[in-house]
């Protein structure tokens, strides 16, 4: 049975769901969390996120940088010598109950704002107008819209190099700096002609089989994930292929525009006839509660008839320019939190998607479900994580395009898998 608490939900509240996930009837965590999430985090429709106070002692700290979604292919001696686990979980058990269903703003506020995105050179038409702005990204824990200044001077009417400063500032007057060349060039009259000469770098894929032997063990379950880019997909072949699990784009919310993916009723349909375990993500760039509420108002309606057998994932990761949504680490934290509260609110288990650095600087989790994105071979995230997406490049037989790979933990998700 379900217990479901309609609150503080509004357009996405539903009276008569049929949204549901295959669960067995003794699971009292996942129905104490449903009802949890859903009573707590009401708190986040209701409360404003305001700023912290200052800290009279102007505290910086210092900045991290990188991506590690988009990282270069593991050395081969980085092979994994025994099955991964959680950290932190020598036996995978259960995900247990939220500790932290809403985020709260600290009482002072000691932290810098920190660069997401600063490179060490850039290239600027001569001629043309320079904006900081538009080539670094950043964030800050409590402020949703930090300052950001630029020291030195760059005269884009004459070819060069020039060194700058870049400054972030936050309502508490906590600062952070890095530097950046900016480089005037004038564009080459040849309209940037190569040389013509060798062909294209071979393009690496990792064969599905290859795949799965690098992860053995008895309580893992392999998947993919895939979107419309993957074309048409036969997913009995997929199966064939030891295929157990797919995560589904069902809908995506980007450049303001907000859609179902193309092929996910197709692909939903055919990965329940060829017996594959299902769940589904749900790409985000929303960054206010109503335009959430909003989405996945339309998101329910979009998964209403199917049968899900995996969470439904929250996937937010356009970090390039983080400071035009407006956003703070707290409220980024509590969107995550409202949408898994939606979803759990309608019978629908959900799970957190990101990068193992972003993990790491932006995300506290707070009990719920992770889905760890790193590609290498063996992870050095040390936070507890249930499904993760190895890597981009995998062939696997049904699937004409590359496609991510994936692994799961039998054990955290016992209504699926039983006792394996």
């Amino acid at each position: 049975m379900f217990v479901i608490i309609e609150i503080a939900y509004g357009n996405c509240r539903k009276e008569k769901s049929k949204i549901f996930m295959k669960r067995i009837s003794g699971n009292r965590t996942k129905l104490l969390r449903t009802s949890l999430v859903a009573i707590m985090v009401t708190s986040v429709v209701l409360t404003s996120f305001t700023g912290c106070r200052s800290d009279p002692t102007g505290y910086t700290e210092g900045m991290r940088d990188g991506n590690d979604i988009n990282t270069a292919a593991t050395a081969d001696d980085n092979e994994p010598t025994a099955t991964p686990l959680p950290t932190g979980s020598p036996t995978p058990t259960p995900t247990p109950a939220p500790a932290i269903p809403h985020m709260n703003m600290p009482d002072i506020d000691t932290k810098a704002p920190m660069f997401l995105n600063l490179p060490e050179s850039v290239s600027v038409e001569i001629g043309s107008e320079f904006d900081a702005d538009r080539y670094v990204g950043y964030i800050d824990d409590c402020d949703s819209d930090v300052s950001l200044s630029v020291e030195g001077e760059v005269d884009t009417s004459v070819a060069g190099s020039y060194p700058v400063t870049l400054k972030l500032t936050d309502n508490a007057g906590n600062t952070k700096s890095g530097n950046m060349t900016v480089k005037v060039y004038v564009p080459s009259s040849s309209g940037g002609g190569g040389s013509g000469g060798g062909g294209a770098d071979e393009h690496k894929t990792l064969a599905y089989s290859d795949f799965m032997a690098r992860y053995p063990g008895s309580d893992i379950a392999y998947g993919i994930d895939v979107s419309r880019y993957q074309g048409d997909i036969d997913f009995k072949k997929v199966k064939a292929a030891g295929c157990e699990f797919v995560m589904l784009r069902a809908m995506i919310y980007n450049n303001g525009e907000l859609g179902e993916d193309r092929k996910f009723e197709e692909y939903y349909r055919d990965a329940k006839e060829a017996g594959l375990y299902i769940g589904v993500y749900y790409y985000s760039t929303d960054c206010t509660i109503e335009e959430l509420h909003e989405h996945c108002k339309e998101l329910l309606k979009v998964l209403e008839d199917k049968e899900l057998d995996l969470p439904v994932a929250f996937d937010w990761e356009s970090w390039n320019h983080f400071q035009k949504y407006k956003m703070s680490i707290v409220d980024i934290n509590n969107l995550f939190y409202e949408f898994a509260g939606i979803m759990e609110s309608n019978g629908l288990s959900s799970i957190l998607y990101s990068s193992k650095y972003y993990l790491e600087i932006i995300w506290e989790p707070a009990g719920y479900d992770v889905w760890l994105a790193h590609y290498v071979k063996e992870t050095s995230y040390e936070g507890d994580y249930t499904m993760w997406q190895t890597g981009s490049i995998g062939k696997i037989d049904g699937v004409s395009e590359d496609c991510d790979t994936d692994i799961l933990f039998k054990s955290r998700y016992p209504e699926v898998f039983g006792g394996h």
